[in-house]
């Protein structure tokens, strides 16, 4: 259902950034394409190592060329398998790993796999966030960015318990704390051109994807916060995807001609 409604062009590399689940995102995605054959995600971050039953293959190395073509092999020699595989540097603790460099896939064979999905920034299990100067980190050459939000912080009250880095950062964006989050200011934030959609190449389409709309109940809020992602200023966007990644729903919705 995902892989079909955001349509992403054969052997694209998408970068994902936000917050409220683009993890859980990409690992659904992942799900679907792997039924084409070896699926490869990466993070040009830093990540947490997969749960073993979630059914991923994490390789991780220091040796980036080595790297490169252990993925190309799987995708040659396993071609009719459903394999999903992850790809990052070594370990950095014992929970976390270090991502791949932003320029690693310009040298990947891109008709190996179906899709390469990245993620270039991390949450916190936040819904929302406010981005630091060095982030996100896109993947260099990704035709797509999904900026994704989740419909869980709209009515809540600014602050640091719904805002990712809202102590460093809320003044550089002209925030006020206890202001509630509208469906307006909450694109504002997700469209803000110093937050998770700047440091992208000219003629990237933007895709972004409002989560937890968990059932009808929630379609209004939801349409309410697309159309003002919509009608944003700052960058281009002619659809958003709505839904729910738990729940198995998604829609989208187009900019009127």
């Amino acid at each position: 259902m995902f892989a079909e409604i955001f349509a992403f062009s054969d052997h694209a590399l998408v970068n994902f950034v936000g917050g409220g689940g683009k993890t859980v995102l990409i690992h659904r995605l992942l799900d679907e394409y792997s039924s084409r054959g070896p699926v490869l995600a990466s993070t040009t971050t830093r990540a947490h190592p997969p749960d073993p039953h979630e059914g991923l293959a994490l390789i991780s190395s220091d040796n980036i060329e080595l790297l490169k073509r252990a993925i190309e092999k799987i995708a040659v020699n396993c071609a009719e398998h459903s394999f999903k595989v992850i790809a990052s540097r070594y370990f950095m603790s014992s929970n976390l790993v270090r991502g791949v460099p932003p320029d690693f896939f310009e040298s990947i064979d891109r008709g190996l796999f179906p899709v390469f999905l990245n993620e270039a920034d991390g949450a916190a299990g936040f819904s929302l966030k406010l981005s630091r100067e060095n982030e996100p980190v896109p993947a260099y050459g990704a035709e797509y960015l999904v900026p994704v939000i989740g419909l869980d912080c709209i009515g809540r009250e600014l602050g640091p318990n719904t805002v990712l880095r809202w102590l460093e950062l809320s003044e550089s964006f002209s925030l006020r704390k206890g202001d509630l989050i509208t469906p307006a200011l909450a694109a504002h934030i997700l469209t803000h051109p110093r937050g998770v959609c700047k440091n992208m190449r000219p003629g990237t389409t933007i895709i972004p994807f409002i989560n937890k709309a968990d059932s009808e109940a929630h379609d209004s809020a939801a349409l309410e916060l697309a159309d003002a992602i919509l009608n944003n200023s700052a960058f281009h966007v002619d659809r958003v995807i709505y839904g729910s990644v738990l729940n198995g729903r998604a829609v989208s919705v187009s900019r009127e001609k």
